[in-house]
């Protein structure tokens, strides 16, 4: 039941029931009652953007584009009425950003964004700061991806990194996958496979392990997480400014917030060093033997994994052979 005193109060359920935001708001936004009374956030746009963005799936809202009477819009939806009084300050907030946007692409944008980082609150609370082994890890993964962008394209390698949204694999793509794996340079020459899941062979395409040192020293040397961001974010606003937004979701999704204090940790890191996971490779098969067991972590020797390493040259050339026979 929607309180009397919400900007959603005496709009009309059924149909699409609207209320301006703010008279003196530079874009179009509006308090909206969708179909099956679902309190909304509504914007109305000039025109769908193209390409679409790709929207994150969230679970307590839903974003998404719609055309009503009065032409296209796209709108937040709350799915849990026991988050109303949040998600109100939610949507003032996200229409409080959009309004430094020049553009409405870039409202747009800027919007979806914001939402996104939000919605960690709908889910139970703010995230924390990443710990010393998560930044280490997404060093490493941002290695790889800077890696991939070079060769692929901005808008092919984001949408292949599919590590912080729980995918099996770090990276996902129609001719390959790729796990990443971050270390100590002075650690002893192992790494720790997850799950049984991590290695598993995926029918048609081929996996490669990467494993790079990422070692945390002190200033002045290394950059902090957030220079690392920072500069592939300037990277790719030159590239393809369309895919900034994908970038900042896929971060958030990570668990990195840029408004968290990284300045105490400053990381550097080697080339990734890479295997190719085929027959005969060092790993537990899947399905396991007995069934019945599951949720196995065990450390993978890279000495036992030297037969089958491989260079970045011969990686990449794969990649981008099957990418342009996907093309064509």
């Amino acid at each position: 039941m929607t309180r009397t005193n919400s900007p959603w109060a005496d709009l009309e359920v059924g149909g699409v029931d609207t209320r301006r935001v703010s008279a003196g708001a530079r874009w179009n936004w509006f308090w909206a009652v969708m179909q099956h009374t679902d309190v909304a956030l509504v914007l109305q746009l000039e025109q769908f953007p193209d390409p679409a963005p790709e929207l994150p799936r969230l679970r307590n809202l839903e974003m998404g584009f719609r055309v009503i009477p009065s032409g296209p819009i796209f709108c937040v939806c709350l799915k849990d009425k026991g988050q109303l009084e949040l998600f109100e300050t939610l949507c003032r907030d996200v229409v409080a950003a959009s309004e430094l946007a020049s553009t409405e692409a870039e409202a747009l944008a800027t919007s979806i964004g914001r939402t996104f980082r939000w919605h960690r609150l709908l889910r139970g609370g703010a995230p924390n700061v990443l710990s010393e082994e998560e930044q280490k890890g997404l060093v490493g993964e941002i290695e790889v991806l800077s890696l991939l962008v070079d060769c692929l394209g901005a808008r092919p390698a984001l949408r292949a990194w599919t590590g912080p949204s729980g995918a099996p694999k770090d990276f996902e793509l129609t001719s390959g996958c790729i796990e990443v794996k971050a270390r100590r340079g002075a650690s002893q020459p192992f790494v720790r496979i997850s799950n049984e899941f991590q290695l598993a062979d995926v029918p048609g395409r081929d996996l490669w392990l990467a494993v790079l040192t990422v070692d945390r020293v002190q200033p002045p040397h290394g950059r902090t997480l957030k220079e690392i961001v920072a500069s592939v974010s300037k990277w790719l606003e030159v590239l393809d400014p369309s895919t900034i937004m994908d970038w900042e979701l896929r971060l958030a999704d990570a668990g990195y917030d840029p408004l968290h204090d990284y300045s105490n940790w400053r990381w550097i890191g080697s080339s990734p060093e890479f295997y190719h996971v085929t027959e005969g490779f060092p790993r537990v098969a899947v399905p396991m033997v007995p069934i019945g067991i599951k949720s196995l972590t065990y450390a993978l020797s890279l000495s036992a994994c030297t037969p089958f390493r491989t260079d970045w040259q011969d990686v990449r050339e794969q990649l981008v052979e099957e990418d342009n026979i996907e093309r064509a």
